[in-house]
């Protein structure tokens, strides 16, 4: 019987290799510093609403992928994974300074988003970078569990 899942990913794996949507809130919140920087240097406050808008939909999309790295825990090989577990903090770390990189930016004002928006959106694209370096190690321990589990 062929296997309908793609090239690369094996039997059983679907519910734990992470989907598509997972970057999709990395290159959000990067944007975010490229626009806080303008904002810093222009002084224009559409700059500082597209940060607002551009932070409002990247803390919907980690929702849901901090949603699915949730879900992928539940399998014990992974949840014993030291590499899993610190990609899921730095994911959830990186989730918690959106929200509070949001709320400075949904205020009025020059001040309110000058000294703390371009440092927070440098810290979270740092945390994103380190997280996403781990997750490459999570991503192929995953294929070499679900590879041995599939021989076996």
């Amino acid at each position: 019987m062929r296997n309908p899942r793609p090239h690369g990913v094996p039997q059983g794996a679907g519910h734990v290799i992470p989907p598509p949507r997972i970057p999709f809130p990395a290159e959000l919140f990067a944007i975010v510093l490229l626009t806080d920087i303008v904002f810093w240097k222009t002084g224009d406050p559409q700059w500082t609403t597209m940060s607002s808008w551009l932070l409002f939909a990247g803390l919907v999309l980690a929702t849901a992928a901090l949603a699915s790295e949730l879900i992928g825990l539940r399998d014990p090989r992974l949840r014993r994974s030291r590499p899993a577990r610190v990609h899921l903090l730095g994911d959830s770390l990186v989730f918690v300074l959106s929200l509070v990189n949001f709320v400075f930016h949904v205020r009025d004002g020059y001040s309110a988003v000058v000294p703390a928006g371009p440092l927070l959106s440098a810290a979270v694209v740092f945390i994103q970078l380190s997280a996403g370096w781990v997750g490459c190690g999570v991503t192929g321990r995953l294929l070499a569990i679900f590879d041995a589990s599939r021989e076996a």
